[in-house]
């Protein structure tokens, strides 16, 4: 007759398993982080290198006093002379629509409603004001956070510089400290913008050079005036319009890239700017958190199931006997030489009874 030995189910909670489990999870969490770094195109660049249209890498191919800043001049007009302004390929709409009909807001501007625009011309034109109060109201229109969400860093300064009509239209964020910032009159329009500002930063790659920036709204207690000392820390996000041309300190014209805003969004001194929250970020934090809460569920494991064989019977008999000194104080101790002198006596000393039974013989 033959009986089947009943399978029991393991258990998962000895050290052995644990510590067996705790590396597995450990080893999930490398692989994780591995497949975040090795997703991310530009560490491939020591072995591929930068793609041509890489605006890191323009910017290293181009030098910066390549750059044209200078405003173009147009001949003077004779008396039987005028000059007609581009039009644009479509008509700009007469009212803002901000949201898709799904109830998304869509933050795209089609790229033939600016065709009308120049670039290094001094100040907004004529028949520029539509398109620049059309992208003030549809800033406007949708909520900031939608607006950052929405969109990447720009590209470098001189790149924009160089290949502006390529960026125009384009949703950017542009991070630098604030020079100048004041309230503007603002022109009459059909899109029912009523306030304005106009702003001048610097940013980390441009130098000397100002970025220009005009918004409809400011956050509360950010510092205003022609020469702000302290250029307080700013991220703009806005549509890129134009090379704008205006006149320099030095009493020259120059140009200067401008952003439409909804607002600029201020970093106080006591604050410190957050970081760009790309979705690596959050995966790396997510991963830690678990990670911690897997350990620390571990150790507590390992804590209970010590507690537990501490009181079980296997412990108790496993336990060593009290080996101190005072419990060797009743031991008969004995002295090996007196112990050999006796050996040796018993060898000499004929057995009893010995001479005995040799007369019998």
């Amino acid at each position: 007759m033959r009986f089947h030995k009943r399978s029991t189910t393991p258990s998962y909670f000895s050290r052995r398993d644990q510590i067996r489990l705790f590396r597995l999870v450990a080893a999930l969490g490398v692989i994780f982080l591995g497949m975040l770094y090795a997703s991310r195109e530009e560490n491939w660049y020591w072995l591929t290198g930068r793609p041509a249209d890489d605006p890191a890498r323009q910017q290293a191919q181009v030098n910066p006093s390549e750059i044209d800043f200078s405003v173009r001049e147009e001949p003077a007009l004779k008396p039987d002379e005028f000059r007609s302004e581009p039009a644009p390929e479509i008509e700009v709409p007469a009212q803002v629509i901000a949201r898709l009909e799904t109830g998304e807001f869509d933050v795209r501007v089609d790229p033939r409603l600016l065709n009308s625009v120049s670039d290094s011309t001094l100040g907004i034109r004529d028949h520029e004001s539509n398109s620049l109060y059309y992208l003030l109201a549809k800033a406007a229109a949708i909520p900031q956070n939608v607006l950052e969400q929405s969109t990447e860093p720009a590209p470098p300064f001189v790149v924009v510089m160089n290949e502006s009509p390529e960026y125009r239209g384009k949703l950017m964020t542009v991070k630098g400290q604030l020079k100048r910032l004041k309230p503007v009159p603002v022109e009459e329009n059909q899109y029912g913008v009523n306030s304005l500002y106009e702003g001048w930063f610097f940013s980390n790659d441009s130098g000397t050079h100002p970025w220009r920036v005009l918004c409809t709204q400011l956050p509360q207690g950010i510092p205003t005036g022609n020469d702000l000392q302290e250029m307080p820390s700013v991220q703009i996000t806005g549509y890129y319009f134009k090379k704008t041309g205006y006149p320099s300190a030095a009493g020259k014209l120059q140009t200067a890239p401008l952003l439409v805003a909804r607002q600029i969004r201020w970093f106080p001194p006591s604050d410190t700017p957050a970081p760009s929250s790309s979705g690596a970020v959050k995966y790396i934090v997510s991963l830690f958190l678990v990670i911690s809460v897997a350990l620390g569920f571990l150790i507590w494991r390992f804590i209970v199931s010590d507690q537990k064989f501490a009181r079980s019977r296997t412990a108790k008999l496993m336990q060593r006997p009290d080996m101190s000194m005072d419990s060797l104080k009743d031991i008969e101790t004995v002295d090996i030489n007196d112990v050999l002198k006796q050996m040796g006596q018993q060898n000499q000393d004929p057995p009893a009874g010995s001479d005995q039974s040799d007369k019998q013989k």
